[in-house]
């Protein structure tokens, strides 16, 4: 543009203006084509690492232990896996073009500026400093704030998540204006901190324009009096005008990805929390400690859910006693007595906080997941099926399962004359957690998922409490057959009063150990809990 000016405009000379317009024109050309390609590679780029990045989540919460999960929060996570992936792709995909070309286009101006005219470009000397100064200023002011956002975003996920699946108990205690005054609350925290964070960011833009203005300003008053004295030219002028205005558009992208990659940074600190997150470790003992016709040994075990147990709240204490192999072992206590939560740990969904778990004479934590698994099967207090058919259901037991399998399966888990009862049968289609199910019908799909594995060890934490009294006999009855050592969790009496040994807990603590005849004299506990059943 300079040459233009100076030897084709100024000089007359239209041919200086044609040879180098074309030249513009061939070199716009090849940076639009250049421009499409950068484009075309940042998006597959980022879109992939993004479907990396969201896998790798996955995986790594897929194979979290129990209390991590519990640590981090179900809505969090979720928040990690959407938000915060797609908030780091997009930074990925701008920062491939412009954190490139942003430096390149303003090394360039700067250069190409000192070339043309060493004394005004001293201009720059002093808006530079006062540029930095401005972007850092502003960036330290807003980073603490992105990692508030994206707690309240948490927390927000959590609000929802909580209120869609406890929605049927929102509306039966009429409680739909108190949610929305929890969902409103921090809805209105959210709307704040990200004001709060905007005021200071919408600052940049502005004041970056306003103090490369006022240089350029500058540099056309300097450069008329230069120009006065002899010592530039017009086209001269022009072009460290142009070259103030490439600086801006540089420093405009760069600040533009800086303040992105900052909000991101924030999104990636809480993705590596969750990659980077360290399975429990437990180390085994000796299984030769243990008998091999045991089934089930505690052995001074305590828990804890908290992770120092030392400050924590012991749910269970000191607890001690063993089962052999096909006897029935039944837990019964009161609510918080920490029935469920010998059943998680017999799962091994938590590690103990002291103390050793052994299964049929081996430490719990000397299993690997598979052989753990095929070991022990749980039939949950919270019963969930999935979107699918029955047979997809039913299959989650054992992968290898074929129709005769399950129907069988299902009889035991007096279950098979409602699969019958279908027209698609075994491909009756289960909503959403089985929400098209009654409760007793998911309860026994769940009996009979859990009965396909063919376990050593059968775990029944409190699934018969929608089934009437008769259909759980004949479960019961199903069940005695089944050569596997069983431990059933119940609050009914009829339940557990056969097994061959029974547990009272009361606050963590072993109350009574024995039969139901030994524990009917021994505990009064358990001959409360009795009497107060026959009565009712």
């Amino acid at each position: 543009m300079s040459v233009i000016v100076n030897e084709g405009i100024l000089a007359g000379d239209s041919s200086v203006i044609y040879t180098l317009g074309v030249r513009m024109v061939v070199v716009v050309l090849i940076g639009m084509l250049g421009g499409l390609l950068s484009i075309f590679a940042a998006g597959t780029v980022s879109y992939r690492m993004g479907a990396d990045l969201r896998s790798s989540l996955f995986r790594k919460i897929m194979g979290l232990p129990f209390r991590q999960v519990d640590k981090l929060q179900t809505g969090s996570l979720i928040t990690r896996m959407t938000a915060d992936v797609q908030q780091v792709q997009s930074v990925v995909q701008a920062s491939m073009r412009l954190l490139f070309r942003s430096p390149i286009l303003f090394v360039g101006a700067v250069s190409m500026m000192l070339m043309i005219h060493l004394r005004l470009s001293s201009i720059l000397l002093v808006i530079l400093p006062l540029l930095i100064f401005i972007v850092a200023f502003i960036l330290k002011r807003a980073f603490p704030q992105f990692l508030a956002i994206q707690q309240r975003v948490d927390r927000q996920n959590t609000i929802v998540q909580e209120y869609v699946s406890g929605i049927r108990v929102v509306k039966s205690h009429v409680n739909e204006a108190g949610e929305y005054d929890r969902f409103k609350q921090n809805n209105d925290d959210l709307v704040a901190r990200s004001l709060r964070v905007t005021r200071w960011v919408v600052l940049l833009g502005p004041a970056m324009s306003l103090l490369l203005n006022i240089g350029i300003a500058v540099i056309v008053y300097y450069g008329a009096i230069l120009l006065g004295e002899g010592e530039v030219n017009v086209g001269d002028i022009m072009a460290c005008v142009n070259y103030m205005a490439q600086i801006l558009l540089s420093l405009m992208m760069g600040s533009r990805i800086i303040m992105s990659m900052t909000e991101a940074s924030a999104s990636m600190r809480r993705i590596d929390e969750v990659l980077l997150s360290d399975g429990e470790s437990v180390a085994a003992s000796d299984s030769s400690l243990r008998p091999a016709d045991e089934a089930i040994c505690f052995d001074h075990l305590a828990f804890s859910y908290e992770e120092d147990p030392k400050g924590a709240r012991e749910v269970l204490s000191d607890l001690s006693f063993s089962i052999n192999k096909g006897e029935t072992l039944a837990i019964v206590g009161g609510t918080g007595s920490g029935k469920s939560t010998v059943a998680s740990l017999l799962a091994r969904f938590y590690y103990p906080s002291a103390g050793h778990l052994y299964l049929n004479g081996k430490d719990i934590a000397s299993y690997d997941e598979e052989s753990l698994r095929r070991c022990v099967g749980m039939v949950m207090q919270e019963t969930l099926l999935f979107h699918g058919t029955l047979r997809d259901n039913l299959s989650w037991g054992n992968l290898s399962a074929n129709d005769e399998d399950m129907l069988r399966a299902c009889e035991k888990a007096q279950i098979r004359d409602f699969v019958e009862a279908q027209p698609e049968g075994l491909g009756y289609e289960v909503s959403q957690k089985g929400l098209n199910l009654s409760g007793g019908q998911r309860q026994r799909f769940s009996i009979a998922r859990t009965l396909l594995g063919q376990h050593e060890i059968l775990v029944l934490d409190d699934c018969l409490s929608a089934i009437d009294l008769q259909t759980e006999a004949k479960i019961r009855r199903a069940l005695n057959d089944i050569k596997a050592t069983k431990v059933i969790i119940s609050q009914r009496m009829s339940s557990i009063r056969h097994a061959d040994k029974i547990l009272v807990l009361e606050q963590g603590k072993l109350l009574g150990c024995g039969t139901h005849e030994e524990l009917y004299v021994s505990c009064s506990l358990y001959k409360e809990m009795c009497d107060r059943q026959r009565s009712e």
